[in-house]
Order: structure tokens, then sequence, then C-alpha cells
């Protein structure tokens, strides 16, 4: 077994979970460590999850010591209730997350934003996103892989309607969003977690970004090796 860690922020969310599983089960990494607001369970013997509040990481300084930090954090406008609070999720906690792992050492940062993320966008939702990828970009980590998955499929609770909606819209055109369209295929969320470990592995220097073709692609590579 390796003797390498992995933070991960977002365990409890649909990426991250699937995440979480495989990670735990890796034996690429001798510890997962997760922070939440909530207890969760154990995912295997290298799993250590811990409980914090994220208004207050920086006296939590110690927990962010790790390699490889995995950033699945993420929430939509209805469960935040207000453009402060989505920012807060989507952006400030990712980005200060980021400047406490790299400050504890950390080389490689890997950021699950969106499709469209654009930090001139005119769209708050991309904006954020967009700005989210630059903050953290500039954080100087060694390694930044940006995963930008299109609109997420997977089991996942009730309370995102929006996405439940447009799975709906989108799943039975899949046979012909083919081209440059093909980028607007829902994206498995396994298969996004499946590309954050590959990814985390191979280590590719330098900053990337991954589009949904390419997640699937590194998906497919459980090695790490694409």
């Amino acid at each position: 077994m390796a003797d390498r860690t992995v933070l991960l922020l977002g365990a409890t969310g649909l990426v991250g979970g699937h995440a979480l599983r495989r990670f735990a089960t890796d034996p690429r990494w001798s510890r997962v460590v997760t922070l939440g607001r909530r207890p969760i369970g154990t995912a295997g013997p290298s799993h250590e999850g811990h409980v914090v509040d994220f208004d207050r990481l920086g006296e939590q300084a110690e927990l962010f010591a790790c390699d490889d930090l995995v950033c699945a954090l993420g929430t939509t406008m209805r469960q935040a209730g207000s453009e402060e609070a989505f920012r807060r999720v989507d952006l400030e906690i990712p980005f200060e997350a980021a400047q406490l792992a790299r400050s504890a050492g950390a080389t490689q940062v890997l950021l699950v934003s969106a499709l469209g993320a654009d930090p001139d966008s005119r769209i708050f939702y991309n904006r954020t996103k967009g700005e989210a990828e630059r903050a953290v970009e500039g954080v100087g980590f060694e390694a930044v892989q940006i995963l930008r998955p299109s609109l997420l499929a997977g089991d996942r609770d009730g309370t995102r309607w929006g996405e439940r909606l447009g799975l709906a819209v989108l799943s039975p055109l899949v046979p012909v969003l083919r081209g440059p369209l093909a980028a607007l295929r829902p994206t498995e969320a396994d298969d996004v977690a499946a590309a954050l470990v590959a990814i985390a592995a191979g280590r590719p220097a330098g900053r990337h970004v991954y589009r949904p073709d390419a997640i699937r692609e590194w998906a497919a590579d459980p090695g790490g090796e694409s």
C-alpha cells in the first residue's frame, strides 16, 4: 500500500459518495480523510472521517495535511437559499480548503466544476464555478485537475428537482447528441468519481481541464495511465 493521503470534501454528495467508496478501496492511498458537517459511515479501514465547522476551517488546519485534495462540494440555489450562501459552498470553501491543504504540503488539487464554467459568464452559476476554478488554480499546486461534467446522472436525493427535470429532458435525446453536442449528454456521477481516482493516481503536472468526453475516457482507465 502506498503511503499517500487524499483529503475529500463533499463525501455526502452524489459524486463525493462514489469517490469515497473508490478511494477507500484503492491501495494507492493509505489514508482517505473526509471532512463534513455530519458523521458518515466508515467506507473502509483507510477511511478517516471528521466532523468540522466549515466557517472555522482555519482552526482545524491540521486536518488538511494530505498529498491530494479532492473537492466535490456543490449545492443548488434552492438548497442554498441565496446567492451569497451558494458562493460560500461552491467558491469560498473550496478556495479556503485549497489554501489550507497547500500550506500543509498538498501538491495536487482536483476540483469538480461544471460544463460551462466561466468567470466572465453572465450566468451566476457558471460565473461562480469559473471563479472557483480560477481561485483554486492560483493557490500554487504543482498539479491542478479541473473536471467539468455535464448534468450529473445517478441516484440522488429528491431535492434537486431542476436537475431531475433536466435529466428527464436530455436522456431521451442522448442518441442524437453527437459531434459538438455530445458534451451535453448527462455524465454518470460514478464516471466522475472513477475519473477522479484515475487522474489523482496519474497526477498529470500543470493545469488540466477535463470535459465530459475526457472524464469518460479516464473513468475507463482505472490504472490512471491515460
